[in-house]
């Protein structure tokens, strides 16, 4: 559980501290994550599968030649909300394909979002160790309205 809590964790920081550079068309080498921007044909090959009206298909590059092969997750205009996690091979004409972009990590994104966290856990820790300290409030002398006299009483005869 903890580790699939780090691995979702760690997607969604590098997911959010990328961005897509413009590559040239079959120069992207296999295992790349890239974003294929589709021309009419393509754009209508993809929505016999899909459904839906879309010109570009975002996955790792298997194979590129006369035909190109990326392994996504396409989503059909009628599936659930489980079907993102479905992959798929989406074979597409080299012809067929207008612009290529690559997933390239961005330093400045990344950095500014580590310090964010980073600030924001440090003040989480700090909040935390002052309220199980008691916080710095904690009163020396008793209440005004304690009772005087002691809690137990000895008779001495």
């Amino acid at each position: 559980m903890v580790r699939a809590s780090l691995l979702m964790a760690f997607v969604i920081l590098v997911s959010g501290c990328a961005r897509w550079i413009p590559a040239r068309v079959g120069e992207v080498p296999a295992g790349t994550d890239v974003r294929l921007r589709l021309s009419e044909e393509g754009a209508a090959q993809l929505r016999e599968l899909t459904g839906a009206r879309q010109s570009e298909v975002s996955g790792q590059l298997l194979r590129w030649g006369s035909e190109v092969m990326v392994s996504t997750a396409l989503r059909t205009a009628g599936a659930g909300a489980n079907s993102s996690n479905l992959r798929q091979r989406f074979v597409v004409d080299e012809e067929d394909i207008v612009g290529v972009d690559i997933r390239e990590l961005d330093r400045t994104r990344t950095g500014l979002f580590v310090g964010g966290v980073a600030v924001v856990a440090g003040s989480a820790i700090v909040w935390v160790v002052s309220q199980l300290a008691g916080g710095g409030t904690a009163a020396t002398n008793p209440p005004p309205s304690a009772p005087s006299e002691p809690f137990v009483r000895i008779r001495i005869p």
